[in-house]
């Protein structure tokens, strides 16, 4: 018997636990309320397979395919047009449509199983948290829940129950009782305590700020004005309990082999470069934009806990931006342990040397810095704060410490030009021995919360509810605009012939990276006056290089980006003589033609990579968990023709 049951539904990941609901255990052990975590999604997980489990939560997400597969037994009397629906997804195979529809056939009977199981442990109040593509799964549960026991207490909350899209789930979905709205940590053991000692009917002035229940389905309510809570100090807040992830996933034999697990961990909230100057595409925090970090001893502090607690040293920092401050507290506490944890964090890429340097040697060797592009007239466009040069130069630091960098190329930007792609291709062959985009282009996707949608007529924008919402919940397109997260615009869509031609020539700067003999472009020796260079790029004009004198220093300068001015007046403090404009143009000419140096933009960047070079981590080492899908479906036909020829002797 449990008071509160908190619910992961599919498609959450598999490879780690939940850190919303690992935080609202602890938030409610604390308050003294009993709960459990329990985690549908690794068992669904089980039932469909591997293979078909990853594929519908990550190769087909744009999709929405997860939530189509939940909304038949959330919505038993809703028929749209599936045959549309299936249209609109590309290059669909039937064969994959017809196991898409075995897996809403499993999906209904699950919803099933799950509420009698839940309801076996007699809870008082069931909650789902819902991010992303669990929103339909979510409801199917809470839905069969009412239906079988009235008496229990249903809430959601989650990144889909965010401000407005809080409330709309409120008033379309009446066997939701609660929904909560922003940062859960102090309002949802407040509302339990309520629900426990009161039950459901709580009038206005009960509800924690952030909650919104029966109350406001009986009143007009500014949609606007959603309610949403925010913890001020972080350092207050609970370390999460993951302990009912690991006993699960050790409990699922069909999964456990093929997962090796990460945890979610957060050292901050809110954005502060979102705080000055919100990226227009950002849909991210909601009205949290506010910065708040936890002090560096809570941060050590709780990554050691958590990692003598489940005997992990893998940490996914969800955290939106990297606080600066942490680079000289945090990570040399980090970096003097003697097993070193594996981090990822997100950050902008406007950083320094020696930042990323200690990036590495506290062990964040997987970064996410919000490149979005290599022309600094879209970065301008998109707001980054940062320019195309600046985002080299983090590559090229990241690729000599061994950092593995995420990023990508946003296209389709309102108000952009096809010349922009053009200039890109005429330079980024340049740059093919650094790690390419992790995707070959990305169109852009208008998200509520961001200027795109918030600001609209600015720029030009007439956004509606995603289509594919009209085929999963059977609601009007004026309840739609209020539940959507992601909006297309009306109108043709923004493709121009340069994108196709920057996505082929990103697959193949991919292909080029991940070949045996990857192109190259290093620093082998360097005595002080003089350097080797060795370049095997596709556009090199010379394999062997040697530089000394007034080429070597300009080479070493520019290590970092400097315009002609910043280079003339380091190389004359630094180097104690008097170097005119006529001396250095015709070598930094020659660097350029030799294609080692890249000016963009009247600034300059050398281009090669320092020895020695410090390898990638194998992807399986990666802080947010790994899934061998590949030894999975590997076994599974090894086990198909086990069974087969035992069926049909020889």
């Amino acid at each position: 018997m449990t008071d509160v049951c908190l619910v992961l539904m599919p498609y959450a990941a598999m490879e780690r636990p939940s850190l919303a609901l690992g935080l609202l255990k602890a938030s409610l052990t604390e308050s003294g309320i009993n709960s459990t975590v329990l985690y549908p999604n690794l068992w669904f997980a089980q039932e469909v397979g591997i293979y078909n489990y990853k594929i519908i939560s990550e190769g087909l997400a744009a999709y929405f395919v997860g939530e189509w597969t939940f909304s038949g037994v959330a919505f038993p009397d809703f028929e749209p047009n599936h045959s549309d629906y299936f249209r609109t997804i590309p290059n669909l195979k039937e064969d994959t449509i017809k196991e898409l529809w075995r897996v809403r056939q499993k999906a209904a009977a699950f919803i099933e199983r799950m509420a009698e199981s839940i309801l076996d442990l007699q809870p008082r109040i069931v909650s789902c948290s819902s991010t992303f593509h669990q929103n339909c799964a979510s409801l199917a549960l809470l839905r069969r829940i009412r239906e079988l026991a009235p008496e229990v207490i249903t809430v959601m909350g989650g990144a889909n129950c965010e401000g407005v899209m809080g409330l709309a789930t409120l008033q379309a979905f009446p066997w939701v009782d609660f929904v909560c709205s922003g940062e859960g940590d102090e309002i949802f053991a407040q509302l339990c305590g309520k629900v426990l000692e009161r039950g459901r009917d709580l009038d206005l002035t009960e509800l924690p700020f952030g909650v919104v229940g029966s109350a406001h389905r009986d009143k007009e309510v500014v949609m606007a004005l959603a309610p949403r809570a925010s913890v001020q100090d972080l350092d207050q807040i609970a370390i999460p309990d993951y302990d009912d992830y690991f006993q699960t996933l050790e409990n699922c034999p069909k999964l456990a082999p093929y997962i090796t697990p990460g945890m979610f961990v957060e050292t901050s909230r809110g954005c502060w470069w979102g705080q000055k100057q919100h990226c227009t595409f950002c849909g991210l925090n909601g009205a949290g934009m506010t910065y708040r970090s936890k002090s560096p001893e809570r941060v050590v502090r709780e990554f050691s806990w958590l990692s003598r607690r489940y005997g992990q040293r893998k940490f996914f920092v969800v955290d939106s931006i990297l606080d600066l401050k942490h680079i000289d507290t945090v990570l040399p506490m980090f970096a003097a342990l003697e097993e070193p944890y594996s981090i990822f964090y997100e950050t902008k890429a406007n950083l320094k040397r020696q930042q990323v340097q200690q990036l590495a040697q506290a062990g964040v060797r997987w970064l996410q810095p919000g490149i979005e592009s290599m022309h600094d007239s879209l970065l301008g466009l998109m707001k980054k704060g940062n320019t195309a040069l600046m985002n080299v130069q983090l590559l090229k630091w990241a690729r000599e410490f061994g950092i593995q960098v995420f990023w990508n190329f946003l296209v389709g930007l309102p108000g952009e030009c096809g010349e922009w792609y053009i200039q890109m291709l005429e330079w980024l062959p340049l740059m093919v021995h650094l790690q390419p985009p992790t995707e070959e282009t990305r169109l852009m996707r208008f998200d509520r919360f961001s200027p795109y949608y918030e600001r609209q007529e600015e720029y030009g924008l007439t956004l509606v509810p995603q289509r594919t919402y009209s085929y999963l919940y059977p609601l009007d397109a004026e309840r739609l605009k209020d539940l959507a997260y992601s909006f297309d615009e009306v109108g043709e869509e923004r493709k121009i012939p340069e994108h196709q031609r920057l996505k082929e020539w990103v697959s193949e700067w991919q292909r080029l990276f991940k070949s045996e003999s990857p192109p190259m472009l290093s620093v082998m020796e360097d005595n002080g006056d003089r350097m080797k260079l060795v370049d095997t790029r596709p556009c090199a004009i010379e394999q062997e290089i040697s530089l000394d004198g007034l080429a070597y220093q300009v080479y070493v300068e520019c290590d970092r980006t400097l315009t002609y001015r910043e280079l003339l007046d380091v190389l004359n403090k630094k180097y104690g003589y008097e170097v005119s404009w006529d001396e250095i143009q015709p070598v930094v000419e020659e660097l350029l033609q030799r294609q080692i140096v890249l000016e963009l933009n009247g600034r300059l960047l050398s281009l090669a990579v320092r020895e020695p070079i410090v390898p990638l981590l194998d992807v399986r080492e990666q802080p947010a968990g790994y899934v061998d899908v590949q030894g999975y479906v590997s076994d599974s036909r090894k086990a198909f023709w086990e069974l087969f020829r035992k069926k049909v002797p020889t």
